[in-house]
């Protein structure tokens, strides 16, 4: 009978010690569990504030853009009509005179000036504009053809040789072909403007980074674009050129965004300089590869 229940005793100790083993094992586990699901929450609370911090910031910029664009619009009508005044008066006057009056000259800067205000009160109109477009499947490759020749005097002039080529059977976009093509002349006018005489552009019509959209991106072999230039280059007013308005890109961001698009700019100092706009890709049956893409 001792010797049962000696062993009774010596069962329920050994069933007191494993439990408390066990019974500390599964608080050690349990505190590990926490500690990694209070882990995963903070992260996720991390992430969710930085969303929220971005999402305040971008609404904040766009208030002050849709502010901008009310002053700049007012601005620029009230600029407008007496420098058209101004203008048609100074055209008036060189009719009148003789072609060897030495005041020609003057009148001929004054008009020069001039006109270079009206294009900065277009680019404000341009900027402020209330975009409706009319979006329609539109060939890039056309487009971009296009775009190259309404530029081709500009081409000339410095010597600079344009290459397209198209990959991966891009072809259609979703977007309105006027304001798109807006967008490239510009992207292509800054090219031409930055590249040095004789140089190259190429311009490559590709499938974007998402499969639902096509990119056309535009690459010169220019200076590039130092880091401190290139975080503000698409701000409204903002430019480093000596007689720039530094509202083109900004307008070109504009246009691209209503059209469902983004815009990007890559550069390397020395090597030149990478504007990539990415559209929403044509969904129909049958689009794909087609002749003028290629």
């Amino acid at each position: 009978m001792q010797d049962m229940q000696s062993l009774a005793k010596q069962l329920v100790s050994g069933l007191d010690q494993e439990g408390r083993c066990l019974e500390r094992a599964a608080r050690e586990e349990l505190g590990e569990l926490s500690a990694n699901w209070a882990g995963k929450r903070a992260a996720e609370v991390a992430a969710l504030r930085e969303m929220a911090e971005r999402f305040c910031e971008d609404l904040r910029r766009t208030e002050r853009l849709a502010r901008l664009g009310e002053l700049a619009a007012s601005v620029a009508h009230e600029i407008r009509n007496p420098l058209c005044g101004m203008m048609l008066s100074m055209e008036v006057l060189q009719t009148k005179m003789d072609a060897d009056d030495s005041r020609n000259v003057l009148l001929e800067n004054l008009r020069h000036e001039a006109e270079r205000m009206e294009k900065i009160v277009a680019n404000l109109l341009l900027f402020a504009r209330d975009y409706q477009p009319h979006m329609i499947p539109s060939p890039l490759r056309q487009v971009v053809d296009a775009t190259i020749e309404s530029v081709q005097s500009h081409l000339r002039r410095k010597s600079i040789d344009v290459q397209v080529r198209s990959t991966d059977g891009a072809c259609e976009a979703e977007v309105d072909p006027e304001l798109i093509q807006q967008v490239f002349r510009n992207l292509l006018l800054n090219a031409i403007d930055a590249a040095p005489a004789a140089s190259r552009l190429e311009i490559v019509i590709q499938n974007g980074v998402g499969e639902d959209e096509v990119a056309v991106a535009f690459h010169d072999e220019a200076g590039g674009i130092d880091e401190n230039t290139l975080g503000r280059i698409f701000e409204p007013f903002f430019t480093s050129k000596a007689k720039g308005t530094g509202l083109g890109l900004a307008v070109s961001k504009k246009i691209v965004e209503v059209l469902g698009g983004r815009i990007e700019v890559q550069s390397q100092l020395g090597k030149g300089t990478s504007f990539t706009v990415a559209l929403p890709r044509t969904h129909e049956k049958g689009a794909g590869v087609c002749a003028g893409c290629s």
